[in-house]
């Protein structure tokens, strides 16, 4: 008996009474037979109507319908198996469907028909076929655009801060890592499904090669199919973006790790720094051993002495200041102080002989302020000069030194090269620039200023006030006070300093001689072999002042230093440092500097990630776009689609002739294909 096939209508209406579908009661009992592996086969059986083509008499079979594997190169199968005998009825015939035997082609054979899809139509069933959303590629965008906004508002909130406001245990690197890690997780999601549609959409456009399926799968996956899809030129201008900034979230983290560095920089303390300057000095003791009735304070005598004979290159050791970080800065301030002064008297030095000129041991070198080297024997001479009550000398200064030599500093022992040098000490005003760093003090005096005024004591009145007060005429900050807008360096202080050097800077020198037991040794005399810079013979001296200058003179010479005047400084400076630490001094306030570790944002690096997010949300908009432009529906990287969007039987026996997956890729690259939504044929991937 033949069969046509079955009309394509729905189970309802083949099994209503009205249709003329036999009652149950009419049917045989079949008893079910053993159908093997489970696996392979349903039980459930599924009644299907036929028509008989020889008479008009409706039939009625009982089958079991049997899964069967589907193949790629071959249609699917859909087989009856009866259940045992199936007894069909038709008039006073009877026919068996033998086990096994095939009604039907799954796919574009009308023979056999499934029930009719969710809406309606006679097409294949597709699970897939209502429109998806985007609904989760936008959340993850805004949630992407939302952690980056998180970066930007906690880098920009604590940018320059310092690192201790900062109030959590986890490090503000720890939480950038975070929200880039959260949003380019996020806008990964987006950017690969964009990808992933992008292939629905270039084969729905047109017919392309087969082969384009698997590298736009790729690019949606990782950054090495994005490579690919953009070495292949396959992507058009969106896809290529979308695979550009694929590969650019390589870069997203790194980069957001590089917008956060910790800097020092130096910070003001709470506390001031203090240190001190002298307004005036009138210390001084009454003493009979001193020319003048009066004799330095203690504190005073150790400066000089600190000065001449320390050698430590810090005269200003002894200053107390207050610096409670130990990085501290002032403001330039003026201090009372003692200034030196060195001027070279080589150019009027002249050669003198005493009564036989004959006699060589008997000529010298003097200048014209009186100061001689006596005998041909004396190499270094030191002469001092106190100013007189009549006032031969501006009466700021102290103490006046002129020193005479017959060798120069660098030159071989025995060369005559005469030289005359002239030092003074003179009261005086500073302006000091002082700085703290590491605890060490620096000070740079800036300015000087001394009172250049001679006065002739003699002819003053009895009650007149001899101090010495000098002030700044050219700044107005020199005025210490506006009730005192001098500076003092007080008579009696005056007095005691000038009587004191009378004797302790006493007019000396240094002899040479070869033979050591020539020279008689007295109780002023000083003994020294010295090889700085004169290695024949033994030099005496007269007293310890003439060796510390004779000492600095050839010391200093390789470094081309002029070293008396170096002496000349450290004395001054630590007389200077002696009246700025007793009586008539008063602190300066100064900002006490400490360094603090604080955020520093580099803004340069936020513009990659900048770029990455934008750029895939733009990516998603364009996707979304050519979504609705092209009417393509929104598959994106759903496998089910890539199942139901199966190749028509003809597309795909052309891949049967292999079994190589190699082969069928590169089969791939030749065949085109386009997707074809129609309900007519399916959804389905033609060529």
């Amino acid at each position: 008996m033949a069969y046509e096939p079955i009309q394509n209508f729905s189970y309802e209406s083949q099994l209503s009474p009205q249709n003329g579908a036999p009652d149950h009661h009419h049917q045989e009992e079949h008893h079910s037979a053993d159908v093997g592996d489970a696996s392979m086969y349903h039980h459930n059986p599924e009644e299907v109507m036929t028509r008989g083509s020889d008479d008009d008499q409706n039939t009625t079979v009982s089958i079991e319908l049997e899964a069967v594997e589907r193949s790629w190169n071959d249609a699917a199968l859909l087989t009856a198996k009866s259940t045992g005998h199936a007894r069909v009825h038709s008039g006073s015939s009877d026919f068996t469907l033998g086990k096994g035997t095939t009604t039907s082609s799954f796919i574009g054979v009308s023979a056999l028909k499934l029930p009719p899809n969710e809406k309606g139509d006679n097409g294949p069933a597709r699970p897939w076929n209502k429109d998806g959303t985007w609904t989760v590629e936008i959340v993850t965008m805004f949630v992407s655009l939302a952690a980056l906004a998180a970066i930007i508002g906690l880098i920009a909130h604590y940018d320059r801060r310092a690192l201790t406001e900062w109030p959590y245990r986890i490090t503000l690197n720890a939480v950038i890592a975070v929200l880039a890690t959260m949003s380019v997780t996020t806008l990964g999601i987006s950017l690969q499904n964009g990808l992933s549609q992008m292939k629905w959409i270039r084969f729905k456009e047109s017919k392309v090669p087969l082969a384009d399926m698997e590298t736009f799968d790729e690019a949606s996956r990782g950054v090495l199919g994005a490579i690919k899809l953009l070495a292949s030129r396959r992507g058009g201008l969106l896809g290529s973006a979308g695979a550009l900034i694929a590969i650019l979230t390589l870069a997203f983290s790194p980069f957001s790790q590089q917008i956060v560095t910790y800097e020092m920089r130096a910070v003001n303390h709470p506390l001031n720094a203090t240190i001190p300057r002298a307004l005036n000095f009138t210390g001084a003791l009454p003493g009979t051993t001193s020319p003048t009735g009066y004799v330095p304070v203690l504190p005073i005598k150790s400066a000089v002495y600190n000065g001449l004979f320390a050698e430590n290159g810090r005269p200003a050791a002894s200053l107390k200041f207050d610096c409670p970080t130990g990085n501290c800065t002032w403001p330039e301030f003026e201090t009372l102080g003692v200034c030196y002064e060195c001027t070279s008297l080589t150019s009027v030095m002249t050669k003198y002989c005493g009564g036989n000129p004959a006699n060589a041991s008997d000529c010298g070198w003097q200048v014209p302020q009186g100061a001689k080297l006596n005998t041909s024997h004396q190499v270094f001479s030191m002469t001092p000069y106190i100013p007189a009550a009549a006032g031969d000398m501006p009466y700021s200064t102290i103490l006046r030194l002129i020193f005479l030599g017959t060798e120069a500093a660098d030159g071989p022992p025995g060369n005559n090269n005469p030289w005359a040098r002239q030092c003074s000490l003179s009261a005086c005003l500073q302006t000091i620039n002082a700085t703290v760093a590491v605890g060490a003090l620096t000070e740079n005096v800036t300015h000087t200023v001394v009172n250049q005024t001679v006065v002739d004591t003699t002819t003053q009145p009895n009650n007149t006030d001899l101090g010495v007060y000098v002030a700044d005429h050219n700044k107005t900050s020199s005025l210490p006070s506006p009730s005192s807008p001098y500076y003092l360096l007080g008579q009696d202080s005056m007095l005691s300093l000038r009587g004191w050097f009378t004797t302790l800077f006493a007019a000396g020198g240094a002899t040479r001689t070869t033979n050591n037991s020539t020279m008689t040794i007295n109780d002023r005399t000083v003994a020294v072999n010295l090889t700085v810079g004169i290695s024949n013979g033994t030099t005496f001296f007269d007293s310890d002042i003439v060796t510390a200058f004779y000492w600095n003179y050839y010391e200093y010479a390789a470094a081309r230093q002029d070293g008396i005047a170096m002496l000349m400084a450290d004395t001054a400076t630590s007389i200077t440092t002696a009246f700025r630490s007793l009586w008539g001094a008063e602190p300066v306030a100064g900002p006490a500097v400490s360094t603090e570790s604080y955020i520093h944002v580099r803004w340069g690096f936020l513009v990659l990630p900048l770029l990455v997010v934008l750029g895939a949300d733009a990516f998603l908009i364009g996707a979304i776009y050519q979504t609705h432009k092209t009417r393509t529906r929104p598959l994106k990287s759903s496998a089910l689609a890539m199942l139901f969007h199966g190749l028509e039987d003809d597309t795909r026996a052309r891949f049967g002739s292999t079994d190589s997956l190699q082969e069928k890729k590169r089969q791939a690259k030749t065949v085109r294909v386009q997707l074809d939504e129609s309900n007519e044929r399916g959804s389905l991937l033609r060529s």
